[in-house]
């Protein structure tokens, strides 16, 4: 009963990471804020999200192995938590860094226990299991009438969620889930191909009218930019294989597409609105041109240290820096590389950038092509999807996957040795 119990332990925490059924689940307790406020709702969503990660830390805890820290990914993984950890001392307002930190670390577990517990297609359908629930929640709150579960005014759809911008990626996620469940469980025969093919495309058409109905431009574009970076891998991949060594082959495919994308997004972001002639708010997604304008010149006065972990937009003194017309008072910067960057300055974006091409790299090395082509699809969606989201914090189902993909190749990198050993322990005389 242990494998099964472990499953479904997964796949409820990962539903309840997706933040939306918590504040449910409080929802009704705003109102006593009136009577009592001593025990405030952040207190409260804190400790469930504590509560529901807790095993899944205990689990790592316990088959964490000593080669796994020698995996250079991790140790640049590891090195990134410490420098945030560290934060805390210097933060602007260290009572908001320290539980974003904890949070963020158990968050981390969680995707480490993801990568380390299931094998990749028991990984995939535990996500997609996670995202239907949530979704099939979404469409009754809608049809039930729920309380902001459709926007009042466009009719757009919300679901549990509060915010179509928090509705649309988990419908994403689980699109994305749906096609990498059919490409890993391509090795299965009979009935239990039929039944997975069946699953998936009954949750990808489901989640393509989610997607609609919630008509965030966040989805649409991560999912665009997502299948360019799998084409890009593709091509990279088969030339890497027949003229490329030395840096490029160790760089690996994976990490190249990436890369090229990030580049290519950087450049339209900073280049296009000059071209076209048309004003920022108009060719920037979802008009944060305000936002990030002010997220940068927050990050240019502590650029080394950063403010400390998730301080920036709660301190005053980040909104004295001037006057920014299109910003609008919010404590989110809506840009998860902006949080890195606010939180913890340049060491902090620069350690995330190093593990990011360590853990890629493992990729095209450790990986079959399908495990690959799925981890690298979900990688590319949440990494995009983040230039628009506060995505990368602790009790977030995105940050949770992003690990668990980004680990899932050091992992098998760093357990390659002792599997060799056994085998030839095994086959010896």
């Amino acid at each position: 009963m242990l494998p099964h119990l472990e499953f479904g332990y997964a796949v409820i925490a990962l539903f309840a990471l997706t933040q939306g059924p918590v504040y449910r689940l409080w929802g009704e307790s705003a109102e006593s804020l009136v009577v009592s406020s001593r025990t405030s709702l952040a207190h409260v969503y804190f400790a469930t999200f504590t509560a529901v990660q807790l095993p899944a830390l205990v689990v790592v805890s316990r088959t964490f192995t000593v080669e796994m820290l020698r995996n250079r990914s991790i140790q640049a993984l590891i090195a990134l938590h410490l420098w945030l950890g560290c934060t805390v001392l210097w933060s602007t307002l260290a009572r908001h860094s320290l539980p974003e930190f904890i949070a963020l670390v158990f968050t981390t577990s969680f995707g480490v226990f993801l990568a380390l517990r299931f094998r990749p297609l028991q990984f995939w359908w535990i996500v997609l299991l996670a995202m239907t629930i949530g979704l099939l929640l979404s469409v009754l709150a809608v049809y039930r009438v729920w309380d902001t579960a459709r926007d009042l005014n466009d009719g757009f759809w919300i679901g549990i969620y509060y915010n179509r911008n928090s509705l649309a990626p988990v419908a994403g996620v689980a699109l994305v889930a749906a096609m990498s469940v059919v490409v890993v469980g391509k090795r299965l025969t009979g009935s239990q191909r039929l039944a997975n093919l069946i699953g998936a495309t009954f949750v990808g058409g489901f989640s393509v009218l989610i997607v609609v109905q919630a008509e965030s431009r966040t989805t649409p574009i991560a999912l665009t930019l997502t299948v360019l970076i799998l084409g890009l891998w593709q091509i990279y991949r088969a030339l890497l294989g027949k003229w490329a060594n030395g840096f490029l082959t160790r760089c690996g495919a994976a990490t190249l597409a990436v890369g090229t994308v990030a580049i290519c997004i950087l450049v339209a972001l900073r280049n296009f609105a000059k071209v076209s002639g048309l004003s920022g708010e108009t060719t920037t997604f979802n008009s944060r041109a305000g936002l990030w304008s002010q997220n940068w010149t927050g990050f240019l006065e502590k650029p080394l240290q950063g403010w400390g972990w998730m301080a920036a937009r709660q301190t005053k003194d980040f909104f004295q820096q001037g006057i920014y017309w299109a910003a609008f008072p919010t404590e989110w910067s809506h840009n998860g590389y902006h949080d890195l960057l606010l939180g913890g300055g340049m060491v902090a974006g620069s350690l995330f950038v190093v593990f990011l091409a360590l853990a890629l790299g493992h990729f095209d090395r450790e990986l079959s092509w399908s495990d690959s082509l799925a981890n690298i699809g979900l990688v590319g969606f949440v990494l995009v999807a983040a230039i628009q989201e506060s995505f990368f914090i602790g009790s977030h189902f995105m940050w949770a996957l992003l690990m668990g993909c980004l680990l899932r190749g050091a992992i098998v990198s760093a357990n390659r040795p002792l599997i060799n050993h056994e085998y030839a322990r095994k086959s010896s005389p």
